[in-house]
């Protein structure tokens, strides 16, 4: 179903609300530059834990996919007939040999930056940066449950994926995540992008991934 006020959804377009992820400590350590629990002071240790459980409630992992033929041509490669096309030569790469592709754009929501601002507005700077890179941590993870989730549904029909890839990843211009968002509709997932093409909320990624038909 269209909602008013925002263009139509292409063909096949589905949302994922939520996408069900959940956070390790090791990758949020690892953000932090700890390879191990036991380099964690004990004071920092109890501060994360109480981020985690907060940060389990204000995660809103979402996602918004739509799958789209690939064409390649005249140096350029085709998303959705005419609508994305670019002439990035890493992109080019990574699709050939690609007639389809899913496009995404997914965020963990607005509720963990907005909390980790007010944490760091209030002088709380030690806790803002452990909200950050819980939010980082679940950022990757969607990145990776959605790769994980097309790569299925692509292996079902006989076809490979890819490796995800996002303008800004080699030569393809930043520039072109302004017309990826809008055609997959990512709007209807609450993200915005600036005149500088960044996504808002920051912990927001958008991408690309081919399916080929699978060798043998």
């Amino acid at each position: 179903m269209n909602a008013p006020g925002l263009p139509p959804l292409l063909p096949g377009s589905e949302i994922l609300d939520p996408v069900p992820l959940e956070v390790a400590r090791p990758m949020v350590l690892l953000r932090l530059g700890y390879r191990r629990p036991s380099q964690v002071p004990d004071k920092t240790a109890r501060m994360i834990a109480e981020v985690e459980e907060r940060g389990r409630f204000l995660l809103a992992p979402r996602a918004i996919l739509a799958e789209v033929a690939v064409a390649a041509g005249g140096g350029a490669v085709a998303l959705g007939g005419d609508r994305l096309r670019s002439a990035s030569r890493s992109l080019g790469e990574r699709l050939e040999g690609c007639r389809t592709a899913v496009l995404f754009a997914a965020t963990v929501g607005e509720a963990l930056e907005a909390w980790g601002r007010e944490l760091l507005d209030a002088g709380q700077m030690a806790r803002s940066l452990l909200v950050d890179a819980y939010a980082s941590s679940a950022a990757i993870l969607l990145g990776t449950e959605i790769e994980t989730i097309v790569t299925r549904r692509f292996a079902a029909r006989g076809l490979a994926a890819g490796k995800r890839y996002a303008p800004g990843y080699g030569d393809w211009a930043l520039e072109d995540q302004t017309p990826l968002c809008a055609l997959v509709g990512a709007g209807r997932i609450g993200i915005r992008v600036t005149a500088e093409h960044l996504m808002l909320p920051a912990k927001s990624i958008s991408g690309v991934i081919g399916g080929r038909p699978a060798a043998g």
